[in-house]
């Protein structure tokens, strides 16, 4: 079944999120202790805040963004279109500001931003990031400017992407080098 973009819509979004959640969180939470968690309200805030911009409502939409930001910490657009099952480990000092598929996982300190100095539209605005279905974006690894990352792509810790990657692939940071320490002069 399509998604689409209504209160059915939503309700359905938020359905997949919520299974996402369960899978991939070490306990599977009851309905209560779904609503205290904070990817679920970082996940349900945004898709109030989304559900607004698409309906005409941008005072809503933005009071739904700052509450999330205020709550969470987690600054998600209210124009971020963001498919089902949406899984943020860790809302505090996520930025996302773009497109994405289904399935995306974002973990700690990540996200999605544009580049102003790039105005190309890649599907998502000026300057704005496209995600397949099934991205994984590790601890502080960002996706930036107007790029395509494709379906299942694993995105490592740390590293920034600032061009097209296709489906299947995984961008991984060099491993760091240890070098001897120089006794100061």
């Amino acid at each position: 079944m399509a998604m689409t973009y209504g209160p059915a819509g939503m309700r359905q979004r938020l359905r997949c999120d919520a299974a996402r959640l369960r899978q991939l969180s070490e306990s599977a939470p009851g309905r209560l202790a779904l609503m205290l968690h904070a990817s679920f309200q970082c996940v349900l805030l945004h898709r109030l805040s989304h559900h607004c911009q698409r309906n005409g409502w941008p005072r809503l939409a933005r009071l739904c963004w700052r509450l999330n930001l205020i709550v969470t910490g987690a600054d998600i657009t209210p124009a971020s279109d963001l498919g089902p099952g949406l899984f943020i480990q860790n809302p505090m000092g996520i930025a996302i500001a773009g497109r994405a598929g289904a399935n995306l996982t974002v973990m700690a300190g990540s996200g999605l931003s544009r580049d102003l100095a790039r105005c190309d539209d890649v599907g998502a605005g000026p300057g704005f990031p496209v995600l397949g279905d099934d991205v994984w974006i590790e601890p502080l690894a960002g996706v930036i400017g107007p790029v395509r990352i494709g379906s299942r792509v694993r995105i490592g810790a740390g590293v920034p992407v600032t061009q097209d990657v296709p489906d299947d692939r995984e961008i991984q940071c060099p491993q760091p080098r240890v070098v001897m320490r120089t006794a100061a002069a």
